[in-house]
């Protein structure tokens, strides 16, 4: 039995109203940043302003915010792989990494794509929300042209519409997307 349109809206609602509230607790999020609710009852993000780094751990040099933990919540919740994805998305774009946890996102994946790993466990939310955060968060911290975000761009692509199933693996979208991937793979490697 399908749910009514209303209780999807608002379990998307509440997915992205409690991911904002971990990040706010976390101190993540600014009041510039915060997801406005719109007449809907759906929860929109306003343009994330620039802010200072967020604290960061000195024996790991990772940012303090612990975002493993609310994408986990957010993979965990009953909502459907859609509303999933879009609360995931919500939490990278608020999320500013540090120096060193951005290298580590580049190099994470790009690894699961080079391992031919990241579309394997399409149905492993944890994973695929993992995956779909840390390009979300290389896209977004990376000016336009470069190589590294128009890989982390399709790597994001691929992911998203796999999990929601909106693309089949072997897909035609999906392989255009791959060989676009391997044209910023072999631009990355050349400098």
């Amino acid at each position: 039995m399908k749910k009514p349109l209303y209780k999807k809206m608002s379990s998307l609602a509440l997915v992205i109203l409690f991911s904002g509230a971990i990040g706010l607790t976390a101190g993540c999020n600014t009041p510039a940043n915060q997801a406005t609710p719109t007449p809907a009852g759906t929860a929109q993000p306003t343009a994330v302003q620039p802010t200072s780094a967020p604290a960061t751990e000195p024996s790991t040099g990772k940012a303090s915010v612990n975002w493993e933990s609310a994408i986990q919540q957010i993979a965990t919740t009953d909502t459907e792989a859609t509303q999933k994805a879009d609360a995931a998305e919500v939490l990278a774009k608020s999320y500013t990494p540090s120096a060193v946890e951005l290298k580590d996102f580049e190099s994470q994946i790009v690894e699961e794509y080079t391992a031919g790993n990241y579309l394997a466990h399409s149905k492993d939310a944890g994973y695929m929300l993992t995956n779909l955060f840390k390009a979300t968060v290389v896209e977004r911290n990376h000016p336009d042209g470069e190589a590294i975000k128009k890989f982390a761009f399709d790597f994001y692509q691929n992911t998203k519409n796999v999990f929601r199933g909106i693309d089949a693996v072997d897909s035609e979208a999906v392989q255009s997307n791959e060989t676009q991937m391997d044209k910023a793979l072999s631009e990355i490697t050349t400098k």
